[in-house]
C-alpha cells in the first residue's frame, strides 16, 4: 500500500466512527497533543495480542473527531515509534502520516502477533500485569489466566499426561483398555506387535512413572505416613529390620507408574473420583436467551451431569440431547414418532471436539463443558480457546489436526465408543463434517466464538419450519387443555409425547397470544398450565 491507499483507509474510518460515535475494538484514536498518550503501549500491547488493530493519533473524540488544533504529527510519530520499543516483543506497525481536512494525522496500522510470539506485554512490567488485550472500544489487562495460555502456545502443553498420584490399574476399565490396546496393535503392528501391555501403557502415556524428583517426594510422604503408623502402634509389635532396603527397590520400581490424566479420560472407570468437575453439564431453557432463567422466575425445562470417561460422556450427552429435543414426525393427535431436531453426526462432533480440545490445564480443571439447549439452537462450550495454528476460518474450511492434548487426542483415535467404532473417526475433519451435515438439511452454518479463555459452538435449529413446528406444538397442547382443566409440562410431554423443548416452545406460543396462563410467563416443569379464563368461555 502507498501512502493514498493508507489515507484513503484512514478517511473510511474516521467517516465510520462519526457515524457510530465512538471508536470500536478495531481501531483507537488519541489527541495526543503535547504528548504522547499514556495508555498508547496498552493498545499496542491489545492490538498485538488480539486481532490488530489501527491507531489514529491527533484526531478528538470529544469534538466529533475532528483533527486536533496545533497538533505535531512529526513528533507524535517519533514518540509512537518510541513507545514500540517498550513492548516485548517489539511492535513493529506501519506508522504514516496522512493529511485530512487541512490537518496532518498519524496513522499506525499494528498487526496481529503470531501465536509463537504472544503475549506482547510492556517490558517494565512483564508478562503478568503488562499484557493487554481489546475489549470493546477499550483496553483490558489480561488475566493470569489468558497469559498463561497464550505462553503454552510457544511449546506443546503436556497437561493431559499430569500423573494422578492417588490412581492406579485399578482405575482403568479394562474392557476399554483392553479395546484400545488391540487396536493400537491393529493400527501399529510394527510397533507394538511384540510390546506388553505395560509397556505399551507407558509408551502411550496411559500411564507413567514420576520423575526422579516426584518419587523422590512420593517415597518421602511414604515413609513419613509409615514413621508416624510405626509410633501409634503397640512396641511390641516391631516391624522386621533383616531386610536390606534393596531387596524391596525392585518391587517398588515396578509398581511406580500411574495412570495419566488422559489415561483416566479415555480408559478409566470414573475419572471425576479424581477431577469431579470434568463432566458435562447440560442446562435446557424454556425459550431463547438465559436472562428468562437468571434474572427472571422461570426454570430451566430440564437439567442433567454426565460423567465417566469420555466415550461414555460423549454417548450419554448426545442421547440425551437427541431426546431432549426430538419432535414429532406427524401432525396427528395421537402420539407421534420422533424425528431429530439436530443431525446426531452434528451432536457428537461438537460434544466430542469440547472435551478432546478443551483446556486440561490445573487452572481449568473445575470447569466442565457446558451445552445449553435453546428452542433455536444449541450451544457447545468449554474452557480455553482455539490452539495453535488453528483458526475459526481454517476450522470450518479445511481438515486441521493442531492440538492442546496431543496424547489425548491419539488416545481417542483408539478409544472404543459405546456405540461402535472409536471415539475419534476423522483426523482433523469433525468441522467440516458438521457443515457438511448442516448443509444437505438447507441449513444455517454453525456459528463460532473463540476467546482466550472460551470455545463455544452454536448450532442452529431448523430455520424453514421453526415457526410452522411452533404452531403444531401449540395447537396439540392447546388441544389437550381443552380436555384437561391443566398439565404440567411433564404431564404434557408424558401424554402428547413432545420433547421438553417442544413443550417449551409451544407453552411459549400459546401464552405470547394469550390463550394459555399460568402463575408465570415463562414455563417451568413444576408449573401448571390452563386456558385462559375468556378463552374457555368463548370455546364454550
Amino acid at each position: 500500500m502507498d501512502n493514498d491507499d493508507y489515507t484513503a483507509k484512514m478517511t473510511e474510518l474516521i467517516e465510520l466512527m462519526r457515524v457510530i460515535g465512538n471508536d470500536t475494538q478495531q481501531f483507537e484514536v488519541k489527541e495526543c497533543k503535547r504528548k504522547i498518550s499514556s495508555t498508547i503501549t496498552e493498545t499496542l500491547s491489545a492490538f498485538s495480542n488480539g486481532n490488530g488493530g489501527y491507531i489514529i493519533l491527533g484526531l478528538s473524540e470529544k469534538a466529533g473527531f475532528t483533527p486536533v488544533e496545533d497538533f505535531d504529527a512529526r513528533a507524535m510519530q517519533e514518540a509512537l515509534s518510541q513507545a514500540c520499543e517498550k513492548l516485548t516483543p517489539v511492535v513493529r506497525p506501519v506508522i504514516v502520516t496522512c493529511p485530512f481536512e487541512g490537518a496532518n494525522l498519524v496513522f499506525a496500522v499494528i498487526d496481529e502477533m503470531l501465536p509463537r510470539e504472544k503475549p506482547c506485554f510492556i517490558s517494565s512490567i512483564g508478562p503478568h500485569g503488562g499484557s493487554y488485550i481489546r475489549t470493546g472500544d477499550g483496553d483490558r489487562k489480561m488475566t493470569t489466566y489468558e497469559v498463561d495460555r497464550l505462553l503454552e502456545e510457544q511449546r506443546q502443553p503436556e497437561h493431559d499426561i499430569a500423573i494422578v498420584p492417588e490412581a492406579t490399574l485399578d482405575d482403568l476399565n479394562p474392557t476399554l483398555l483392553r479395546a484400545l490396546l488391540e487396536r493400537e496393535r491393529e493400527r501399529h503392528p510394527h510397533v507394538f506387535a511384540d510390546r506388553s501391555d505395560e509397556d505399551m501403557m507407558l509408551d502411550l502415556r496411559i500411564l507413567r512413572e514420576p520423575s526422579t524428583d516426584e518419587y523422590a517426594e512420593d517415597r518421602q510422604s511414604c515413609d513419613d505416613e509409615t514413621r508416624a503408623h510405626d509410633t501409634n502402634r503397640n512396641d511390641t509389635a516391631t516391624a522386621p529390620d533383616t531386610v536390606a532396603p534393596d531387596a524391596i527397590e525392585p518391587v517398588q520400581a515396578a509398581h511406580r507408574a500411574h495412570p495419566t490424566l488422559a489415561g483416566l479420560l479415555a480408559v478409566g472407570r470414573y475419572p471425576q473420583k479424581f477431577f469431579p468437575r470434568l463432566t458435562v453439564t447440560v442446562a435446557v431453557y424454556p425459550g431463547t436467551s438465559r436472562d428468562e432463567v437468571f434474572r427472571g422466575d422461570a426454570q430451566l425445562v430440564a437439567s442433567d451431569t454426565f460423567t465417566g470417561p469420555i466415550p461414555t460422556m460423549i454417548d450419554d450427552t448426545v442421547a440425551s440431547l437427541m431426546a431432549w429435543t426430538a419432535v414429532p414426525g406427524t401432525s396427528s393427535d395421537a402420539a407421534p414418532a420422533q424425528t431429530a431436531m439436530y443431525p446426531q453426526l452434528v451432536l457428537r462432533e461438537a460434544v466430542a471436539n469440547a472435551l478432546t480440545h478443551r483446556d486440561y490445564s490445573p487452572d481449568a480443571l473445575g470447569t466442565p463443558v457446558h451445552v445449553d439447549v435453546f428452542t433455536d439452537r444449541i450451544e457447545v462450550s468449554n474452557p480455553g480457546g482455539l490452539f495453535g495454528a488453528v483458526s475459526k476460518q481454517r476450522l470450518t474450511h479445511e481438515a486441521s489436526t493442531s492440538t492442546r492434548n496431543a496424547f489425548l487426542f491419539s488416545l481417542l483415535q483408539s478409544a472404543p465408543s459405546p456405540d461402535g467404532g472409536t471415539v475419534l473417526r476423522d483426523n482433523g475433519t469433525g468441522y467440516l463434517r458438521i457443515g457438511a451435515a448442516l448443509r444437505s438439511e438447507a441449513r444455517e452454518p454453525v456459528r463460532i466464538e473463540n476467546e482466550l479463555d472460551l470455545f463455544r459452538v452454536v448450532i442452529p435449529g431448523r430455520v424453514n419450519d421453526a415457526a410452522l413446528t411452533e404452531r403444531d406444538f401449540a395447537r396439540r397442547i392447546l388441544h389437550l387443555l381443552e380436555r384437561e382443566p391443566s398439565a404440567s409440562v411433564r404431564d404434557i410431554i408424558r401424554e402428547l409425547g413432545l420433547s421438553p423443548v417442544a413443550v417449551a416452545a409451544g407453552l411459549r406460543s400459546l401464552m405470547n397470544k394469550g390463550l394459555v396462563e399460568s402463575g408465570d410467563a415463562i414455563p417451568t416443569p413444576h408449573k401448571y398450565y390452563r386456558l385462559c379464563t375468556r378463552d374457555a368461555r368463548a370455546r364454550r
